[in-house]
């Protein structure tokens, strides 16, 4: 593998995202105010592109309008909109995908993959799969087989995350570099609005939010309701 490759895809993808994300929310014609504009990015499970949210007030209004059974089941929906599917309010997100960067990306993931033997040996499980077929498994047994399976899942996702930090850590950035740029030039926004870059999973997001997220930023969030504060708890 050519050493300068990955550094070089890197660079390229951050440049592009920086220079494209505030044209492409521009083309969304976002009327009502933004409190977050998401980056996205993913794992290795299907689409690799990144994608762009824009949360507004009409999603906020709409949480505050929402009787939730935990309280503080909202903050999932103001954080997590993407995963969220099933509540039934108006105006959720704007979404848009960044596929001006789609070939690169793959590139990327497969180099990260490559380097750190992510997808290596995982396939062959024919001979273990032939010795399960011959055995009957009693319902403990299976009980026993799912909680295993869960906490291979869990392995699994924390080693596709850790192959990804080459990539989160330049998400990270282009997050900063959008952090700059003067939002209410191309949408209207709230006076605590903030630009996260965060997986589309939400399983690291109190990583990515302490990343993107100054603590002046956060008091406002805070003091607005939208967090609670981090002796009580993070998003």
């Amino acid at each position: 593998m050519n050493a300068k490759l990955l550094p070089n895809l890197l660079t390229s993808i951050e440049r592009n995202l920086t220079d494209w994300i505030p044209i492409g929310v521009k083309e969304l014609e976002i009327t009502s105010p933004a409190y977050c504009l998401f980056i996205w990015y993913q794992d290795y499970s299907g689409d690799l592109t990144p994608h762009i949210g824009v949360a507004t007030k009409n999603l906020l209004d709409a949480v505050e309008a929402t009787d939730f059974e935990d309280p503080n089941d909202k903050y999932d929906m103001i954080w997590r909109p993407q995963q969220c599917a099933d509540l039934e309010i108006p105006g959720r997100l704007i979404v848009d995908e960044c596929d001006i960067v789609e070939n690169e990306v793959e590139d990327c993931y497969e180099l990260l993959a490559e380097k750190s033997g992510l997808f290596d040996g995982g396939d062959d499980d024919s001979d273990d799969d032939d010795d399960l077929d011959e055995d009957e498994e009693d319902e403990d047994e299976i009980e026993e087989d799912s909680d295993l399976e869960d906490d291979e899942i869990d392995e699994e996702l924390d080693e596709e995350f850790q192959t990804l930090a080459p990539f989160r850590e330049m998400m990270h950035r282009v997050g900063k570099n959008l952090a700059n740029v003067d939002w209410s030039k191309i949408m209207p926004v709230t006076d605590e609005f903030v630009v996260l870059v965060c997986d589309y999973v939400g399983y690291w997001l109190p990583e990515d939010f302490e990343q993107c997220v100054t603590d002046a930023q956060f008091d406002k969030l805070v003091a607005r309701g939208l967090l609670l504060p981090l002796d009580t708890e993070t998003p």
